[in-house]
């Protein structure tokens, strides 16, 4: 692995899980929309390195070009011989690691660290799952039964445990603590958690977050990436369970769960039900607050697809450095310039005959032209000394192993006081957690005594609402009633002033009685009485109207006998 690639793996992890962890919190509302997404980013990051070795790579030039350390124009070859030293051995040795080499190393010791710790949790959990023993409780087993439809989980308990947590793929396998089984009325909403974790199998989607964090162990987005999904995916199992589960019961087991600091003990490889106390009131908050938005699934998909589409020619692209253009071409040396000719001499007259003249005197010789600087010298030859080894053969004298031996037994009490320091310091961290988890504790049951303090006045102002409409509906009922009863007086009033009538026309109905009575015991008048009948078609004889005569009195009597009675009960309606 070069610089270049780690630099470019570097750079295209945190553009696609900074672009992920934006598009998760400014287009998302609900906690299940958001784990989507977040779980599509895990899984191109898991594909990235799969594209950069499909696709055709794209070259861009932007590191700056390596300048090489020695080159024929800058130092000759060393052709000289290393003689030995005394007191020296020179032995052959292994070349020295490259940086290129050392990355590598460092990246897949990074790798081996979090894989291996990935590894070991499955293997924890697979041992507590094989040493736990089956849940036979009745409340438990009967939450169980009402909450699955299909094949029911395995439900283990181990004391091992600090808090419930569930693993595996489906059916899956639930671990519950001794403490939350001993509680066998939060059964209902600790299932109810864990079997939504199940459904959604959230556990195979934290391993392949383990898993891209493995490969880009190196990047602090990727990190952040997996700490928002966990904590997401455990908002979006609260609101899965709560269709099944009081809201009020539900926080209060969670909270309960959060009052016992989860130990480091716990793999990794699974997320108990209360893992993180700090977050502990935002998902109170969300669990007691009754406003769901709409999901929008449509949303989720074009932004997974969006994300897909930008990381694979990014995936493409790789960084490469500059061309090398080589050194400088030295200075030309300056041109010499040539030394001027010397002037011709004059040709000597001709000498007389006979005579030999001397010969005439040499030309003066030209000055010499200044001779070119010579080149510098080069350097001394490198010894290179990543092909030998120097040891020193010497034995130690006492004083310096005394020294040595003191040293030593210094630096044993100085890591003995280390050890102390550092056990101190996990004590006064486990102290801290527990006073954490505490205020955390009490913070959370404020926020459901403030919950409940809510609730409580609104179901207070809703009884006041009814209070006041029964009052009305009183008040109505009163006028209604008032009504019906002058209503009622008045058909008194009415009833006894009828009756009173009545009885005054049955006592005029006795007197004309008697009067008739008396008109019938004369014979001229029974005679004129049978002639109107016999008239109008009835047939009356007279000694039926002698006996008439003789019954009109008593019957008036008994209608006077009537009207008084009458008149006494209209008496009695006042």
């Amino acid at each position: 692995m070069t610089w270049a690639l780690l630099l470019s793996l570097l750079v295209k992890s945190s553009l696609i899980a900074g672009a992920g962890l934006a598009c998760s919190r400014l287009l998302a509302q609900r906690p299940v929309d958001r784990v989507d997404i977040l779980r599509g980013v895990t899984c191109l990051l898991l594909a990235l390195p799969v594209i950069m070795a499909v696709l055709p790579s794209l070259e861009l030039a932007l590191l700056p070009a390596a300048e090489p350390l020695i080159t024929p124009q800058t130092l000759p070859m060393w052709q000289g011989e290393v003689g030995p030293v005394a007191g020296v051995e020179i032995s052959g040795a292994l070349p020295w690691p490259t940086p290129a080499l050392i990355v590598g190393l460092v990246w897949l010791i990074g790798v081996a660290a979090v894989a291996g710790r990935l590894l070991l949790g499955l293997h924890t959990l697979e041992r507590w799952t094989q040493e736990g023993r089956a849940v036979k409780c009745p409340a438990w087993r009967a939450a169980l039964d009402t909450q699955t439809t299909g094949q029911p989980p395995r439900l283990i308990a181990n004391d091992r445990l600090s808090g419930p947590l569930s693993w595996g793929a489906a059916p899956g396998v639930i671990l519950v603590d001794p403490t939350s089984l001993a509680e066998r009325q939060a059964a209902p909403a600790i299932l109810a958690h864990e079997l939504a974790h199940l459904r959604r199998k959230d556990w195979v989607f934290l391993v392949l977050s383990r898993l891209s964090l493995a490969l880009f162990w190196f990047n602090p987005l990727v990190w952040a990436l997996h700490l928002d999904l966990v904590a997401r995916t455990e908002e979006a199992a609260d609101a899965d369970a709560l269709t099944t589960v009081d809201r009020q019961v539900y926080a209060r087991a969670l909270v309960r769960l959060a009052a016992h600091p989860v130990p480091r003990s716990i793999p990794c490889a699974a997320s108990p039900m209360a893992a993180d106390a700090r977050t502990l009131k935002t998902r109170i908050a969300c669990i007691m607050s009754n406003t769901p938005s709409r999901r929008r699934p449509l949303t989720v998909a074009l932004t997974v697809a969006a994300l897909a589409a930008v990381a694979t020619p990014l995936a493409a692209l790789e960084l490469s450095r500059q061309d090398w253009a080589g050194p400088p071409p030295p200075p030309e040396a300056p041109e010499t310039p040539e030394p001027p000719a010397p002037p011709a001499q004059p040709e000597p007259p001709a000498p007389p005959s006979m005579v030999v003249p001397p010969a005439p005197p040499a030309p003066p010789a030209p000055p010499a032209p200044p001779a070119p600087p010579a080149p510098p010298a080069p350097p001394a030859p490198p010894i290179f000394s990543s092909s030998y080894t120097y040891t020193y053969r010497g034995d130690p004298s006492p004083a310096e192993r005394a020294a040595a031996d003191q040293a030593r037994a210094q630096a044993d009490q100085a890591r003995a006081r280390a050890d102390e320091a550092r056990r101190r310091a996990d004590q006064a961290r486990r102290g801290a957690d527990q006073a954490r988890a505490r205020a955390e504790e009490s913070r959370a049951r404020a926020e459901i005594a403030r919950l409940d303090g809510d609730q409580a006045r609104a179901h207070a102002a809703q009884a006041r609402a009814r209070g006041e409409q029964a009052r009305v509906e009183g008040e109505k009922a009163r006028r209604m009633g008032e009504q019906a009863r002058l209503q009622a007086a008045s058909a008194r009033v009415d009833a006894r002033r009828q009756m009173a009538l009545g009885a005054e026309q049955m006592r005029k109905g006795a007197q004309e009685m008697r009067a008739e009575a008396v008109r019938l015991r004369d014979p001229a008048y029974r005679a004129r009485q049978i002639a109107e009948n016999r008239a109008r078609g009835n047939r009356v004889t007279d000694a039926e109207l002698v006996a008439l005569s003789a019954s009109l009195p008593a019957r008036a009597d008994e209608m006077d006998r009537d009207a008084d009675r009458l008149a006494q009960d209209a008496r009695r309606q006042d």
